[in-house]
């Protein structure tokens, strides 16, 4: 099969018998990839689904190679810095919620533990109201930098994909 553009695309180019295989994983990004060759203009609609049908039934990372190889570069690396930044976003507000799962339970559990001694000695000292307090400030330590800097960053990748 042959595009448009007169690059010809085979449903299956040889591969050497020791080419890595492609996994689910490697088939996706290039369909994304492809998909954001074809909505930024490189492809024509043609094209794209030749290539997409290529690269959903590649076996080899040699044949998802050859696919996007006369894309422009920065497809795939804007793609990966963006995919990169919103991972890390991600992995900072679920170590967040985490950190105040395990503060709001315990926080809990102390104050269920202070009832049921008070209950029985008929002492009712505040007590959990110290380590509730100080781990909360932890937590608000934790919560308020991460916060603020992933919203920083998502206001600073807006600018820099506006510009771009």
């Amino acid at each position: 099969m042959t595009t448009d553009s007169g690059t010809a695309l085979r449903s299956r180019p040889p591969a050497p018998a020791t080419a890595p295989l492609a996994g689910a994983a490697e088939r996706d990004r290039a369909v994304e990839v492809l998909g954001d060759a074809f909505g930024a203009g490189y492809l024509t609609k043609g094209e794209f689904d030749e290539r997409l049908d290529v690269a959903t039934r590649a076996r080899h990372r040699t044949e998802l190679d050859v696919l996007l190889a006369d894309l422009p570069a920065e497809l795939r690396t804007s793609r990966d810095r963006a995919r990169r930044r919103a991972r890390k976003a991600r992995a900072a507000r679920l170590g967040v919620r985490i950190h105040a799962g395990v503060y709001a339970g315990t926080s809990l559990l102390m104050v269920a533990v202070w009832l049921a001694v008070g209950r029985a000695a008929d002492v009712w000292y505040p007590w959990p109201i110290w380590p509730v307090l100080g781990w909360g400030i932890g937590v608000l330590g934790h919560a308020v930098p991460v916060t603020l800097a992933v919203r920083a960053r998502e206001r600073r990748g807006k600018t820099f994909n506006s510009i771009a």
